[in-house]
């Protein structure tokens, strides 16, 4: 990064000060002032080093050492065009006042977005390395250690992002460029966007005044509204927590919490579930996953079967490594492996991101020779190899000479964000927004999603697997009997179900391409298994007549809905033939229950009005008013799915 080695040249030059009072001692208010301004630029003053600069330079225009360091105080608080203006006033005073210069002013007018400018000044910089250093004098020599360090690391890197940025036509990826703004971006540093689906949802990372790290969440009702931004309540503390991936199904989340063990050391990846903007059953990854140092920004396939995420692990290539693990069949994760030396470089690599397809990794490194401080890169997967292909640098609008990091596409893998801190932003880090090429998004992929029940009761099947025919992945239902699946889209859709209670299920769906900002919705309801009549004995005693066994179903609803759809007034009369018809009906319970959503006089009332309304169809279907009792049972309290909250249970008892 630039900052360290701008200070090094300040402490440098803080030598001649005495020197140049020594041959000048009429200019000694200016070198005084001089002195003053070094040392607070030393000090991380900067503003107070301005004001001492601009002194010594009003009390002499011509001291070059005064002005030099005074467009490094501007250079310093990324005020480049004032930075520009003292140092094209040095050069244009005496040409050979520093050889380095000309490399820092191709380095601000990069930073400026003048990349043609900045080119011509790296060349010359360059050129002039043929010149011998006594030419420079006195600020030559003591330059010459920054220099040699400038022309061994970082020219070569400086002239390819001049480059890259002055011809960026044969390089964009991106188009529309744009800062979020307040109040999503701050003064302070805010970074590692995640958006819902539907782009409603925001969740980020914002960095406070002494580097508490919080995770931030935004709400919006529409798309042309901006977020209603607050602190996410669940586990904000004043230890840095944050860096947070969702599944594609917008239930599961990693995220990063640090030193909440000070016994462990760093910062560790915990994954939960997300369930009303809170997060529940939080767990640790296992110590195999975590280590003992700094583990953290993990990304997750949209298969659910990869896990990337950044570590500083012993026995990697440099400082922070992007490692990966793969689920295996018990949905344990395998040993981490380094994803090596294509991706991983000796600097540092972090905040990785999956294309839906699986097959385009996008990263953040210092290590790769960019365009500034920090680039996004992206690597391709070569399925035949299962390794990825050499970095490649996303190329501006996206990079710049700035810092940039924690990119995220949306789940159409058209619309992405990242944050930056280039010049123009609100403060610190700021989130943009922009429109990736269709080159970069990789192979469409659609949302598909639905919920496994019994067919006649409608209650959901939990924990249960849901294979893909043919090895296309094995997914399973979740507590509310939901399955969540990335599948190609204009393509057949296998499943299968064995469930030892219920009849096989094999079904093919033909599956659309979808902008997945919900998913593509297919349910499974399951056939229970009937046990096979015994054959019948001869000659034996009649058994004693059984008691009659009580038959129950749910009625669903739509939300605040009491009409009873054609498809639930189906299974009603499915459930009277199964009793063996009207007649056979002794009494029926109608129990009426909503979801939270809606007062507690407005829940109350539309569980009876639900109640009746199923109540009403039994009675045109011939059963006897006197045998039907309504219940309204207000907001159901079991933990389930808000869509099958909004039910009427059904219990019949035959004669």
């Amino acid at each position: 990064m630039r900052t360290p080695s701008l200070i090094v040249l300040a402490l440098a030059l803080f030598i001649p000060a005495a020197i140049f009072s020594q041959q000048r001692t009429r200019e000694e208010r200016a070198v005084i002032a001089f002195d003053e301004g070094v040392q607070h630029i030393l000090d991380g003053g900067l503003k107070r080093a301005t004001k001492s600069l601009r002194k010594s330079v009003g009390l002499d225009s011509t001291f070059l050492p005064g002005r030099r360091m005074l467009g490094l105080a501007y250079d310093l608080q990324d005020d480049y065009p004032a930075a520009l203006t003292e140092y094209l006033g040095v050069l244009q005073h005496d040409p050979y006042f520093s050889r380095l210069l000309y490399f820092n002013t191709g380095e601000t007018y990069l930073r400026n977005g003048q990349p043609r400018e900045a080119l011509a000044y790296f060349t010359k910089f360059r050129t002039l390395q043929a010149d011998d250093l006594g030419k420079y004098g006195l600020v030559g020599e003591q330059e010459q250690s920054v220099e040699a360090q400038v022309v061994d690391r970082e020219l070569a890197q400086r002239i390819l992002a001049a480059q890259i940025s002055a011809d960026s036509s044969n390089y964009v990826n991106a188009t529309g460029l744009y800062n979020l703004g307040g109040p999503v971006n701050t003064v302070q540093n805010d970074y590692f966007p995640f958006l819902s689906n539907d782009q409603d949802y925001l969740l980020y990372t914002r960095q406070g005044e002494h580097g508490d790290e919080d995770l931030i969440e935004g709400h919006r009702r529409r798309p042309e509204r901006n977020y209603s931004i607050s602190r996410f309540g669940s586990f904000n503390t004043s230890q840095p927590e944050g860096m947070c991936t969702l599944e594609r199904d917008g239930e599961t989340i990693f995220f990063t919490l640090c030193h909440d063990d000070p016994t462990a050391g760093g910062c560790d990846i915990y994954r939960g579930v997300l369930i009303d903007g809170r997060i529940r059953e939080v767990k640790k990854l296992p110590a195999y996953v975590n280590s003992s140092t700094w583990d953290s920004q993990a990304a997750i396939s949209c298969d659910r079967q990869q896990l990337f995420f950044a570590s500083t692990r012993p026995g990697g290539i440099g400082g922070s490594d992007l490692y990966y693990c793969t689920l295996q069949p018990d949905g344990s994760w395998s040993e981490p492996r380094n994803l090596g030396a294509g991706i991983n470089t000796p600097e540092d690599e972090e905040a990785p991101f999956l294309s839906n397809d699986a097959e385009t990794l996008y990263f953040s490194s210092m290590g790769h020779g960019g365009l500034g401080d920090q680039d996004i890169y992206f690597s391709r997967l070569d399925r035949t190899t299962g390794r990825w292909a050499e970095a490649v640098n996303i190329g501006p609008p996206i990079n710049s000479p700035a810092r940039e990091l924690g990119f995220h596409l949306t789940a159409d893998g058209r619309q992405g964000y990242f944050a930056s801190d280039r010049p123009g932003g609100e403060g610190g880090l700021d989130i943009y927004g922009f429109a990736l090429s269709e080159k970069l998004t990789g192979r469409e992929v659609t949302y598909v999603s639905g919920y496994l029940t019994d067919s006649l009761t409608g209650e959901p099947i939990v924990n249960q697997t849901v294979p893909v025919t043919g090895g296309g992945g094995v997914y399973r239902t979740n507590f509310a009997g939901r399955f969540f699946i990335c599948a190609p889209p204009d393509r057949a859709l296998p499943l299968t179900v064995d469930h030892s209670q219920y009849l096989p299920y094999r079904r093919s769906f033909d599956i659309p391409r979808w902008d997945n900002a919900s998913p593509y919705r297919i349910d499974l309801r399951l056939q229970r298994r009937v046990a096979p009549a015994a054959p019948a004995a001869a000659a034996t005693p009649a058994p004693p007549v059984a008691a009659p066994v009580d038959r129950k179903m749910g009625v669903f609803f739509s939300l605040e809905s009491a009409e009873v759809t054609p498809e639930q007034q189906r299974l009603l009369d499915l459930m009277i033939a199964r009793v063996g018809g009207v007649d056979r009906i002794g009494s029926v319970v109608l129990g009426g229950y909503t979801d939270e959503t809606g007062t507690a006089d407005f829940n109350l009332s539309l569980s009876r009005r639900r109640a009746e309304a199923v109540a009403a169809y039994l009675l045109a279907r011939g059963v006897a008013a006197d045998r039907i009792t309504v219940e309204a049972r207000g907001v159901m309290k079991r933990t389930l799915a808000r869509r099958l909250k909004r039910r009427v249970e059904v219990v019949i008892r035959p004669r």
